[in-house]
């Protein structure tokens, strides 16, 4: 059985006033083997970020084919020489002002995070998530994960579509499960990507970074590789703190914190 995100939404929701960030979307990929182009699962995916009066009413958006091999293998994502691409807004695609998709798009502005497992199970090819701008020639514009040329998908970077790469010292291992986290932040002009963050990271605490001054649109992500890769709890939103899960161990502590505070407000009389 998969891990439950349960605890992360648990605090979410006893701690309101925290943050003013927002949980896009989630995709456990929980779908029969197969594949996975038309699937609408998950949580979210139909984000409403802008107002588009025309835009019908939202339902969320689909997996759409990109390129290749893909598909659903024991409740996961497979891709192998292949990739897969899903709007952050609802079902409407499309540039024009009637469309979910561009409801749903950051325009220039604002900050992206996401995160997802990955394992590459095969080496030697690129492998990573994209930031579209909407779909077709020249639509993907960042890439976070293990790019190719030639760091030949050896180790974990960044590659911006027109500017070039940054490349980290974290090697990728054949058969290691990662936790890959991805920013694009529009206002600080940065791209950044973290691979396993743990407890005393922070959203400045990346482990590979790179300017960014584009000023694109982001509308969807994308995952894809040229070898074979397994996929699986992706996440969305606009903070660090929504996409980088909290310990289960946070949630009981955080009920014994609030324990200790009530007996002893009853203890003082208060």
């Amino acid at each position: 059985m998969k891990p439950s995100f349960l605890p992360l939404f648990l605090i979410s929701g006893l701690l309101p006033l925290a943050s003013q960030a927002a949980l896009i979307a989630t995709e456990r990929f929980d779908y029969a083997d197969g594949s996975v182009v038309g699937q609408t699962g998950g949580t979210g995916w139909n984000y409403e970020r802008n107002d588009e009066p025309a835009a019908p009413p939202q339902s969320p958006s689909n997996w759409n084919n990109e390129f290749g091999t893909h598909s659903i293998v024991s409740s996961a994502l497979v891709t192998n020489s292949g990739g897969v691409r899903r709007e952050f807004g609802g079902a409407t695609e499309g540039t024009g002002s009637d469309s979910n998709e561009r409801e749903g798009a950051f325009r220039a502005s604002g900050t992206m995070f996401f995160s997802v497992s990955y394992t590459a199970v095969t080496a030697g090819q690129w492998s990573g998530v994209s930031s579209y701008d909407f779909s077709g020639p020249g639509a993907e514009k960042i890439f976070w994960g293990a790019p190719g040329g030639g760091n030949n998908g050896a180790f974990f970077g960044i590659d911006v579509n027109g500017s070039g790469q940054t490349i980290s010292t974290i090697p990728v291992v054949t058969g290691q499960t990662y936790t890959l986290v991805g920013m694009l932040d529009f206002d600080a002009d940065v791209v950044a990507l973290w691979v396993n963050p743990d407890s005393n990271d922070t959203a400045t605490s990346y482990d590979v970074s790179r300017p960014y001054t584009g000023g694109n649109w982001s509308t969807a992500l994308r995952l894809a590789s040229g070898n074979q890769v397994r996929w699986d709890d992706l996440l969305v939103g606009t903070s660090f703190s929504d996409v980088v899960a909290v310990p289960e161990t946070s949630v009981p502590l955080l009920g014994l914190a609030g324990a200790a505070l009530l007996l002893k407000r009853r203890r003082r009389g208060c």
